[in-house]
């Protein structure tokens, strides 16, 4: 009798365990926002073609998770989203994000359906789509989420601060209010050691590198990382010895920190200025051992804008190392750095080896 008794109180008990094992494994709340790997975006600002969590570093983050065929996303969810959207209209403190994080119905909860849903709801902020058949939202697993409607706030450290089922306006607000008046923590700067100031360029460093607009792009998309660390850019030619000697240097920084976070962008600029075709660039640049992205600069534009206005330089084949944050942290004025043990080219060895130890700094470790 006494045992039958304690085998139904035991019974009894799984309920309520198994909730609050499944309660205990959702969430990463208090823990830094891991980045987001989302698949496709729509609505993203001019001249984007990505977004994650550092882009919005210094803000309150709200991310809405969503799956297109969810009733409870569009019955409580969304009217949330829209409600606190217009609460925070014009505060430039605060942003929102909403991804369909899917992870069952892959042939109806499409990157189609996911942006005809933010139209539906005429939604001016960023829409992504994670996870296809076979792999489930990336998001969704590092986020821990429980599915969907599922809510996520990041505070402006870029902590989780709320990462859970819906939520309702009311207390969205209490949890962004609160949020907006925490102070935001001073980034660690990092020392890099730069070149001498009378080698020129030097007076760009710590200023903000202008987002590049190039006529196009000849290839790109080869980077590692979806969100670099760094971005070392370098405007060369096919006409030019000194980057026939550079961009294999460049190209084995780019294997060897790739996966740590390095971008590496090579900014082709004819000389004299002339309209030109990607094959001929793209075959320049494999002459050259460069398999990383391209742009294209056809009338120098980008690097007027970047180098050339800003004060009285000499060479065109300059290098810019700009950080994750878009602050410039290394200038090569050039004309040509690599590495060599030939001791009448030491300079060039010595400036390889100041830009690798800059991207080192700024990324983690080399990869394997």
């Amino acid at each position: 009798m006494a045992r039958w008794f304690i085998t139904l109180f035991v019974l009894s008990l799984l309920p309520v365990l198994t909730t609050e094992v499944l309660a205990q494994s959702r969430g990463i709340g208090g823990r830094p926002a891991p980045a987001w790997q989302v698949d496709e975006w729509f609505n993203l600002p001019e001249g984007s073609q990505d977004l994650d969590v550092s882009d919005l570093q210094g803000k309150v983050i709200y991310l809405y998770g969503f799956q297109s065929w969810c009733p409870g996303c569009h019955s409580r969810g969304f009217p949330t989203l829209k409600a606190l959207i217009e609460k925070y209209k014009g505060n430039d403190k605060v942003a929102f994000v909403a991804v369909q994080t899917v992870f069952e119905g892959y042939t109806t909860n499409t990157p189609a359906k996911a942006k005809s849903t933010g139209e539906r709801y005429e939604l001016d902020i960023p829409i992504g789509h994670s996870g296809r058949p076979g792999k489930p939202s990336r998001l969704m697993r590092s986020y821990r989420t429980g599915g969907t409607p599922w809510t996520i706030i990041i505070d402006r450290n870029g902590i989780v601060r709320y990462n859970d089922f819906h939520i309702s306006p009311a207390q969205g607000k209490e949890v962004i209010d609160a949020l907006l008046l925490e102070p935001v923590k001073a980034k660690e700067s990092v020392e890099i050691e730069t070149l001498p100031a009378d080698r020129g360029g030097q007076d760009l460093i710590g200023k903000k590198f202008p987002s590049l607009k190039p006529d196009r792009w000849a290839r790109q998309g080869t980077s590692i990382t979806k969100k670099p660390k760094a971005t070392l850019y370098r405007w060369w030619t096919d006409a030019c010895p000194w980057c026939e000697a550079s961009l294999p240097a460049i190209e084995t920084l780019r294997k060897k920190y790739g996966k740590a976070g390095l971008r590496t962008v090579a900014v082709y600029h004819p000389k004299p200025p002339h309209p030109e075709t990607d094959e001929v660039i793209l075959a320049a640049a494999k002459k050259f051992k460069y398999g990383g992205d391209v742009a294209v600069d056809l009338d120098w534009s980008e690097l007027k804008r970047a180098y050339l206005a800003s004060g009285d330089r000499g060479a065109t084949s300059v290098s810019i190392l700009v950080d994750e944050d878009g602050i410039i942290r290394f200038v090569h004025p050039g004309p040509v750095f690599h590495p060599t043990k030939d001791p009448e080219q030491s300079q060039r060895n010595q400036d390889y080896l100041l830009v690798e130890q800059a991207i080192r700094l700024l990324v983690s470790e080399p990869s394997n």
